[in-house]
């Protein structure tokens, strides 16, 4: 009998699942495969209904449906639940982050033998994959060491290879899909070890992966919050609890990290230091003697140099030099849109603050965390923000030799532009409405603008004839409801709506203030 491979089980359990029917590209996009991948499935698919007397019905044009009463579906799904007997295929990423975590972890080199017995793979493919992951790791700085008959192994200092471990998990490689997730309630999440009996790599994968303890982690990670009296962004807690899953697995084992005397002499002074110490107190309660001072180090190192959410007590002390190149930013920002009431605004200053610190902090202490991840972008119309943005990093890296990552700038020009809204109220103070409609048409115009952007200040309603440049000068924004001359809206903006004030016009001023 034909037997599935586990990707045709779950493609099948997505069909079962259905009530209507679903073509190749909806497949695809939730099983994260391409169509023609998904198609190729579908034969399989197609073989084994076969044989259990169902029919997977296609329709060009519609999708794909299984032909069958709904006592047999249930039946199908009572199989596939109990079923033993599924292949499992694996892609070439999950075989490559298979290789890369087993040998991240490994104490000792690896034979090319032993890892054909645990992938049941070629010899040519597993040296194509071999090659594959060290090109990731060398971008790293990381070396995959290989010699005649002794075998594979990686050689890196050991907090390089913890970071290696996390972006490995954590998706951010070249091998697609990350083959872990994480979130708060559940932890550190591998959906290939539902089928580990499957396989003996992704048995042996499992196993790494649960010594991880990511959810006791996050208690800690809560406690450093409490302590330092501030919160950490979302995805931040995730890294940070991960970090601190491995790095006590690591140092349970035997593999300590290695930390400058300079840095921990300094690190010893700081707040943070007293914060790490009870969490490595807590997180290494097994370990004999507790934990040594570079692994505190490193726990405070990394709280330090972690995303947060708000401003901390605190953050411009750690170094006496943040508070000069903080107020080097907002001048240069006040120089930038000529706005000398920047310069009072907290909520810039403390954004400024808090990207900026943390940044320092993790090129400081060569540390690794996941690409920022940005709610928005601002669209191409928004090149000055982007540009003043860059700017901005020139100083930060004049200052404190830091290079800001593209994604830090991106939320650096999210800062400055927001900045500005804030700013625009107080200055927007004189609107000219033109409509040569008349005085009821012209009435009813203002009040709908006043109700529905009360910022916009004094509104003076005029004629075409009265529109002339000494008023032209006098106002930041015209609203009109005819056409006009072009040389008028070279000197200020114009807006030109219907007068009962559409919905695209509403769009169009609201763009426009924001």
């Amino acid at each position: 009998m034909t037997a599935l491979t586990t990707r045709q089980r779950d493609l099948l359990q997505i069909l079962l699942q259905a009530n209507v029917p679903l073509g190749a590209s909806e497949l695809a996009a939730e099983m994260a495969l391409t169509p023609r991948q998904i198609t190729y499935d579908l034969k399989g698919i197609r073989r084994w209904l076969t044989q259990h007397d169902v029919t997977l019905k296609t329709t060009p044009g519609v999708g794909v449906e299984l032909d069958c009463p709904a006592d047999r579906q249930h039946a199908l799904v009572a199989e596939l639940h109990t079923a033993d007997n599924f292949q499992l295929v694996l892609t070439s990423g999950q075989r490559q982050q298979l290789i890369a975590l087993i040998l991240l972890v490994a104490a000792e080199p690896m034979i090319l033998y032993q890892l054909q017995q645990l992938l049941q793979m070629s010899r040519t493919t597993l040296l194509k994959d071999l090659d594959f992951i060290e090109g990731w790791l060398s971008q790293l700085q990381v070396l995959l060491e290989r010699r005649p008959n002794y075998g594979f192994w990686i050689a890196c200092p050991e907090q390089q290879r913890r970071q290696t471990i996390t972006a490995l998990l954590w998706g951010e490689t070249p091998f697609g899909s990350a083959p872990t997730y994480m979130n708060h309630k559940k932890g550190l999440v591998f959906p290939l070890g539902a089928d580990a009996h499957l396989l003996e790599a992704v048995q042996q994968a499992q196993k790494i992966i649960q010594c991880w303890d990511v959810r006791r982690a996050f208690s800690q990670v809560a406690y450093a919050e409490a302590q330092l009296g501030g919160r950490f962004t979302d995805d931040a807690v995730l890294h940070l609890a991960l970090v601190l899953a491995i790095q006590t697995q690591r140092v349970q084992d035997g593999h300590v990290t290695a930390v400058s005397s300079t840095q921990l002499d300094w690190l010893q002074t700081l707040p943070a230091w007293q914060i790490a110490a009870q969490v490595a107190k807590r997180l290494g309660w097994h370990t004999p003697g507790g934990w040594p001072p570079a692994e505190i180090a490193s726990v405070a190192m990394h709280i330090l140099a972690t995303p947060r959410n708000e401003r901390w007590p605190g953050d411009l002390d750690l170094d006496e030099t943040f508070s000069v190149l903080i107020d080097r930013l907002v001048q240069h920002i006040v120089s930038a849109y000529n706005l000398p009431s920047l310069s009072q605004d907290k909520t810039l200053r403390d954004g400024l603050v808090i990207h900026i610190v943390p940044a320092c902090f993790r090129q400081r202490f060569k540390l690794w965390i996941p690409t920022l991840s940005s709610a928005s972008a601002l669209s191409a119309k928004y090149a000055f923000e982007y540009d003043l943005a860059h700017q901005l990093a020139v100083i930060v890296n004049e200052h404190a030799h830091v290079n800001l990552p593209e994604d830090e700038i991106n939320n650096i020009a999210l800062l400055v532009r927001a900045a500005y809204i804030r700013e625009r109220p107080n200055r927007l103070q004189r609107v000219i409405v033109v409509c040569p409609s008349g005085m009821a048409t012209a009435q009813l115009l203002v009040a709908r603008l006043k109700a529905r952007f009360p910022r916009l200040g004094v509104v003076e309603v005029l004629s075409l004839r009265e529109l002339d440049r000494k008023r032209i000068d006098t106002a930041e924004l015209i609203i009109t409801t005819a056409p006009l001359p072009n040389t008028v809206s070279q000197k200020i903006k114009v807006i030109q709506v219907h007068p009962l004030l559409l919905p695209e016009d509403i769009e169009t001023i609201t763009q426009w203030l924001a």
